[in-house]
């Protein structure tokens, strides 16, 4: 341009245009351009800012490779980018540290004409709007005691990048890209930072650390007659009246205007601690340990999970050697700062979609991964298995919300020590394969509850899943079909009979005969309760909470000392009474694994033979409701075994009979727990 006071000057920078117009310097600069080239050629390189090197660097790292699957497809490429795009808004640093839950922020906006650009859709100002929208409810749902300034700026310059100074590193920034990275940036920061300091404490400082903030918890009020409140001065009929001075205010939380005490309610404060102890991020699972735990659902949204492809060569040698590998506590401290150093690391997707909790063992899905730690702050398979307090109910019964124990299939067991041991089988295991298979080991009893100790032995002899009982208890005519083919109508309530505790026998265990006993000698093959501590007047709606788990029982009959009535005056007890007439096993299968006992299917079979086959939703009495009537005014004790009917198909409705002889092997298989093998030996 010829009448322009500049010349133009292709080596020039942006900068100089920016901000070099009105200054002198600038001016005679652009009447010099062949000497301001030389002096830049002169000049050292510029280093590029960390602003600049971090959004290089997001740029690269923001394009993936999407490679092709074994059968051709994309699909599981992209379903991991997606799991790795949701697990990148994960907080990184989740070790327990201190926060502070009581901010002051100030938020400043642009409102220059620059806001008007549209590199943001549909313009800068609208975007502004609507994530500072989103930014306010956030900050106050995450600090609701906190207070926040916000400024408008009209006249200024326009930064077209949000910058947000990460807490860990006050030397770099990190830069927002687009615009679904801005709301992540800006999101971010309503969580509290991490308050560190390697520098020793002055004076002032301790002081002020030790300084305590005084808060008031008000109690609501509600007024016939309206009064005035003490924050804005209106007319109201109800509020909240102040602990120490006793003003009324309309909201919480605020500070009280003339005692100037903080009043807020309990859960103000409550939302704000997990800043102070995070959830701790949980771990990629690989496909050999989704095989290992042999999970199926989602434990938070019961969602199906992929389903673990077969195992090859490699990845048994791999795991053979995994468990060779000592277990010491050196070990385990190595193993632990390896998972404080994956906390510090970018969350990635997980081959297997699954997402595992350190503490509980639990697997998650992508999904509930993601909403635990940024929404809940909670692990719902810790919070189900956390041992619950005491309450007492009205009629002085102890009452506990749930039980939970760190298995998934218990077993007792004798291992090539000779000692006895109980075990934690992390899959269904057919019972003759139960021996020779290596376990983890676990301590404790069903009355003081089980705990890991994270070593495992190899199973040489299985036991009865309990040492003994107080108790068997038994339930008859609880399948509509085998009243039916009894020819027995359904009384009002179950049929309960009882056997002693020399009954019991393991499940692969010979049941021994009595002479007396031979000649009608009958099975009934029962799925079977365990109850997992004291309890009394038990609500139908409650009982799952004191059940330990599910085994399977067989009801071995003497039918000539209960058939025909006459003989035994209507009582089963006695037929059903004598020692070894109760296996159960091979394991106890924890309410975890079997959440619904109404779903079961399970046959008996005598010599191969099936004889019965059926399912549990067939029983006239849950197992609700067996609990409940079994503890109307009796204490069901910790250990205590319940057998909860057969079906149809026992031997003595059978034409010819189908009664037992001597040798005969009884097998009666549940879905999900397994099955018992015992062979009738006569005396």
């Amino acid at each position: 341009m010829v009448d322009s006071d500049y010349e133009f000057d292709e080596d020039a920078s942006d900068d100089e245009y920016i901000e070099g117009h009105a200054s002198s310097s600038t001016r005679a600069h652009a009447h010099a351009p062949a000497a301001a080239g030389k002096r830049r050629a002169q000049e050292k390189p510029r280093k590029p800012l960390a602003w600049e090197r971090d959004s290089s660097k997001t740029v690269i790292t923001s394009t993936t490779i999407i490679q092709e699957a074994e059968d051709g497809t994309i699909q599981q490429s992209v379903q991991e980018r997606e799991e790795e795009r949701k697990r990148k808004r994960l907080r990184k640093d989740t070790k327990p540290f201190q926060r502070g839950i009581i901010r002051h922020v100030t938020l400043v906006l642009d409102l220059s004409e620059a806001m008007l650009e549209k590199d943001m859709r549909p313009n800068r100002y609208i975007t502004m709007i609507k994530y500072t929208q989103e930014y306010v409810r956030e900050f106050f749902e995450q600090n609701p005691i906190s207070q926040m300034s916000v400024l408008g700026m009209h006249d200024g310059i326009y930064h077209q990048s949000l910058c947000a100074r990460p807490y860990s590193n006050e030397s770099e920034y990190v830069v927002a890209t687009d615009q679904e990275l801005l709301r992540e940036l800006l999101l971010a920061t309503t969580t509290p930072p991490v308050i560190r300091s390697n520098q020793p404490a002055t004076a002032a400082q301790s002081e002020s650390a030790a300084a305590l903030m005084m808060m008031g918890f008000p109690s609501r009020v509600v007024e016939d007659a309206p009064t005035m409140c003490a924050c804005h001065g209106i007319l109201t009929r109800g509020g909240y009246t102040c602990s120490r001075c006793k003003a009324k205010v309309c909201s919480l939380p605020v500070t009280c205007p003339s005692c100037q005490l903080t009043l807020l309610l309990s859960t103000h404060l409550a939302r704000s601690y997990h800043h102070l102890f995070p959830l701790r991020n949980w771990i990629e699972v690989s496909w050999a340990r989704a095989r290992e735990l042999g999970t199926r659902e989602c434990v938070g949204c019961q969602s199906a999970l992929p389903i673990p492809p077969e195992e090859s060569a490699d990845d048994k040698e791999k795991e053979r050697l995994d468990a060779e590998k000592p277990r010491g506590k050196v070990e385990k401290a190595a193993a632990q700062r390896r998972m404080d150093e994956d906390d510090l690391e970018e969350q990635r997707a997980s081959e297997s979609s699954r997402y595992e909790c350190r503490a509980c063992e639990s697997h998650f899905c992508v999904d509930c991964d993601t909403f635990c730690h940024m929404v809940l702050h909670n692990c719902p398979g810790c919070l189900s298995k956390r041992p619950p307090p005491q309450e007492t109910q009205d009629n002085g019964d102890i009452w506990y919300s749930t039980i939970i124990m760190p298995f998934e299939r218990l077993i007792r067991f004798v291992a090539g020590d000779d000692k006895t041991y109980y075990g934690n089988l992390t899959k269904e295991t057919p019972t003759r394969e139960i021996q020779g298979s290596e376990v983890d080991l676990l301590s404790g009893d069903v009355k003081t509850g089980f705990s890991k100790t994270g070593e495992r032995a190899t199973v040489s002899k299985l036991l009865c899943p309990l040492p003994s009982t107080n108790i068997v208890m038994c339930i008859g005519l609880n399948y509509r079909h085998h009243a039916e083919e009894a020819k027995l109508s359904i009384p009002k309530y179950p049929t309960v009979f009882t056997k002693p505790p020399d009954a019991l026998t393991g499940p692969i265990d010979a049941v021994p005969i009595h002479p007396d006993c031979q000649n009608m000698l009958d099975y009934e093959g029962e799925l079977t309760i365990v109850i997992g501590r004291d309890c009394k007047n038990v609500k139908a709606s409650d009982a799952y909470s004191y059940i330990l788990g599910y085994t399977v029982g067989n009801d071995v009959s003497a039918r000539n000392f209960q058939l025909p009535a006459d003989v035994s005056g209507g009582q089963f007890g006695y037929a059903k009474s004598f020692d070894g007439f109760a296996p159960i096993g091979p394991a106890i299968v924890s309410t975890s694994v079997i959440p619904d006992p109404q779903k079961l299917k399970y046959w008996t079979k005598v010599n191969g033979e099936t004889r019965q086959q059926t399912g549990t939703d067939d029983m006239i009495w849950s197992v609700q409701q067996i609990v409940e009537h079994l503890s109307r005014g009796t204490t069901l004790r910790a250990g205590t075994v319940i057998m909860t009917g057969t079906p149809s198909g026992v031997g003595i409705f059978m034409e010819p009979k189908g009664f037992v002889k001597d040798g005969d092997e009884v097998e009666i298989y549940v879905e999900g727990i397994g099955s018992l093998v015992n062979k009738m030996k006569f005396e």
